[in-house]
């Protein structure tokens, strides 16, 4: 925010965080990457980042599935998750470095488990 402000932008935090969400920048390593910078040995650019950011993941009772990623990434996750269109997920929210995943029963928290655990890297 000082770095825009001293070259004559104003913007609030809340802009500046909506607007590197909407360029597709997420935050690594306390540096601010495009998701395409991510890709490694020839893995699309839309899986690079979930395979970088997800930290761990965590069944909740029997609706609920809790991911943990990398501090500032939990927006840019959940996004993806949402894009995923999978039935047995009926949404997301997300904090910081949490995603809370709701899902519609205990057989379709073992399938989208099974789905995200695609997206996290191996143990």
């Amino acid at each position: 925010m000082r770095l825009l402000e001293q070259r004559g932008f104003h913007a609030n935090q809340a802009s500046i965080s909506r607007d590197l969400r909407e360029l597709g920048l997420v935050k690594l390593g306390g540096r601010y990457r495009p998701l395409e910078d991510l890709a490694r040995d020839g893995v699309g650019a839309r899986e690079a980042p979930k395979n970088e950011l997800i930290i761990d993941m965590q069944p909740v009772g029997a609706n609920l599935i809790v991911l943990k990623t990398t501090n500032g990434a939990a927006s840019t996750v959940a996004v993806e998750i949402d894009r995923l269109q999978c039935d047995d997920i009926v949404g997301t929210l997300a904090g910081d470095d949490t995603i809370f995943v709701a899902v519609r029963s205990r057989s379709s928290q073992g399938r989208a488990l099974a789905r995200l655990a695609r997206l996290a890297p191996p143990p």
